[in-house]
């Protein structure tokens, strides 16, 4: 059974390792990033949030963490999400159905949707995120006219990861969905597992965290839509 590190924030693992499981491989959560909310501005998110037209939610992270303080009771805000398993994540809470791209899941693809078009002139769009967010969504929008507001509920903190795994049931893979945590990830790790860690193949959804792994010095890398039986199965072959 093939070993898979799964480099994401705790919380977001679950998913992944029922997936990992139902195509026999043994996932380990392997966070080197974990997300601290910020209360005051959690609290004060309702409020905030009051008379906008459309709140994009930039991660399932930045939903989990702000759902819970957010008001959707009125039922006429369109909510945006970055893509499919945030959109997943963000349904139970809204009334209506939630706008996310089918063909990608980063900023770039969420411009593409039609609903900026069907929303009016200088309309007010808050963006949730975490801290130092990519700032091209929230510029492009106030090009096209909009009123772009940004409430950042959580930092990213880094965590030391277990690396007694390595020893323990070597891992033959990784699946990464973050930029900021594939440097993490090599940054701590212990001189005598930096190769080793180079060596891996490492899936991922987006190029740009494909170029930071290069960076790294990884080349083994497979840019997949998701993580899914189908995936997993075809990554076996490369092991």
């Amino acid at each position: 059974m093939p070993t898979i590190l799964i480099v994401r924030p705790p919380n977001q693992t679950l998913e992944d390792i029922a997936v990992c499981r139902q195509a026999g491989w043994h996932a380990v959560p392997f966070s080197p990033i974990v997300l601290q909310p910020h209360l005051e501005t959690l609290t004060a998110l309702k409020q905030h949030s009051m008379n906008m037209d459309a709140v994009f939610w930039v991660s399932p992270g930045a939903i989990e963490i702000a759902a819970p303080y957010f008001d959707f009771s009125d039922g006429l805000m369109h909510h945006i999400a970055v893509g499919q398993a945030s959109r997943r994540k963000l349904e139970p809470f809204c009334a209506n159905p939630v706008h996310a791209p089918q063909d990608g899941n980063d900023s770039e693809a969420v411009l593409r949707l039609p609903i900026w078009q069907q929303l009016q002139p200088r309309a007010d769009i808050l963006i949730v995120r975490g801290t130092g967010g990519r700032n091209y969504l929230a510029e492009n929008l106030k090009k096209q006219g909009f009123n772009v507001h940004i409430t950042e509920v959580y930092s990213r903190q880094r965590q030391m990861p277990d690396w007694s795994v390595f020893a323990q049931s070597p891992p033959q893979a990784a699946y990464i969905t973050s930029a900021e945590a594939a440097r993490a990830l090599f940054e701590l790790a212990p001189p005598k597992l930096a190769q080793p860690l180079r060596t891996l193949l490492y899936l991922t959804h987006h190029p740009r965290i494909a170029e930071t792994l290069r960076t790294m010095g990884v080349q083994r890398i497979e840019i997949v839509r998701k993580l899914d039986m189908q995936t997993l199965t075809r990554c076996t072959e490369f092991l």
